[in-house]
């Protein structure tokens, strides 16, 4: 877990993050009060921070968090930040979906929120299209904070999360090569610049096309250009040339996104250049699918640590400590040609989702085992 110390003294919130990094199977007690100073200290640290982050190496991303605050724990417990106080080893790049859907929204926002303001260069936070007041207000974040706070309190809570979820940078990129957002492009995006060039708050992203796409866009298999995202009913469908152009445009080898669930963790798609990562393993419980974080090292070798599903009859420390599979077998190599498979002879490797064609984009059948739609 990360340390509880920021490494300075008088970093004041360094009690109600220390409670947040200790294991715990029950629901967090919380003031108001101390969440709202909170919220407001953390969104000056964001509203300070460009559109578009640039992220050094090495690093660690992260998909979709949905709330499963015990599998949050998994990943720090796993890759853990050193054991010295006040010192952090490992950059952290989350890329939105903290809210909705699992039990424990609260606790993961907080988390992240309180390791972004102990640690502002080391924990990166993304938009996701959960990070709305349209969605979290239905799928899940209104009522969880309903359920743990009087009305009037929640609702100021649920509010001033969303205040502070405006101000959240859109996309990253990563050592000059690697660009990170959500959900995907679209055809207005040309440059860096386009993304540095949106304004924020953004309120409600679907305002702005750009903003939408790199929350909301998903990629398609034989497609060409863009089509109208209808499952979604936003946004848009993205094909294979258009992430081939767009690297080419931007001068990138590979485009980093969250937003769908992998049965394996992740998956490849065209020729290796997209790449989707998703973090919260069990989130279908009847598709039992893991969860995957992405490892860059910091010769730009990418590497992969799976999350088994975690059963109800798993409990205690080990809920979270065991059925963690750390995949040094998937490493490949960044060339101007994309990841390039090492000579851990990742290719053959049965799990990579790549290798049965999992790379599995929209529409494809639940039934197929590969890939589910999320909203």
């Amino acid at each position: 877990m990360p340390n509880s110390s920021s490494g300075n003294p008088n970093f004041q919130y360094s009690a109600l993050l220390k409670k947040h990094l200790t294991f715990s199977d029950d629901r967090l007690e919380y003031d108001a009060q101390e969440l709202l100073r909170v919220i407001k200290d953390s969104k000056d640290v964001i509203a300070a921070e460009p559109s578009l982050l640039e992220i050094q190496l090495p690093c660690i991303v992260v998909g979709d968090v949905h709330g499963q605050y015990l599998d949050l724990h998994r990943i720090f417990g796993m890759l853990g930040q050193g054991n010295k106080a006040g010192q952090v080893s490992r950059r952290y790049l989350f890329l939105g979906d903290y809210v909705d859907r699992g039990p424990n929204s609260l606790e993961c926002i907080l988390t992240l929120l309180l390791n972004k303001l102990a640690y502002p260069k080391m924990f990166n936070l993304l938009r996701g299209n959960h990070e709305s007041m349209a969605i979290n207000k239905v799928y899940g974040f209104y009522q969880e904070l309903r359920d743990r706070f009087n009305e009037d309190d929640a609702n100021i809570l649920w509010k001033s999360f969303n205040d502070l979820f405006a101000y959240l940078p859109l996309a990253a990129i990563i050592h000059g090569r690697i660009l990170c957002m959500h959900g995907g492009i679209g055809p207005t995006l040309n440059s860096l610049d386009d993304i540095r060039n949106i304004k924020r708050p953004l309120e409600e992203p679907n305002v702005n096309q750009l903003a939408c796409d790199l929350l909301w866009a998903d990629p398609m298999i034989d497609l060409k250009g863009f089509v109208p995202n209808t499952v979604r009913g936003v946004s848009v469908y993205f094909g294979e040339d258009a992430v081939i152009s767009l690297c080419e445009k931007l001068k990138i080898d590979l485009i980093v996104r969250a937003h769908q669930m992998m049965l394996n963790g992740y998956g490849f798609y065209c020729k290796r250049k997209l790449l989707t990562i998703f973090s919260a393993p069990r989130y279908y419980p009847e598709k039992n699918n893991k969860g995957a974080v992405l490892r860059i090292d910091k010769n730009l070798k990418i590497g992969f640590h799976l999350l088994n599903p975690v059963t109800q009859t798993t409990r205690g420390e080990s809920r979270f400590r065991n059925d963690f599979a750390q995949k040094d077998d998937d490493s490949s190599y960044m060339s101007r040609q994309g990841p390039t498979d090492s000579t851990s002879s990742a290719a053959s490797n049965s799990s990579d989702p790549n290798n049965n064609n999992a790379s599995g984009l929209p529409p494809v059948s639940p039934d197929s085992g590969l890939f589910l739609q999320k909203k």
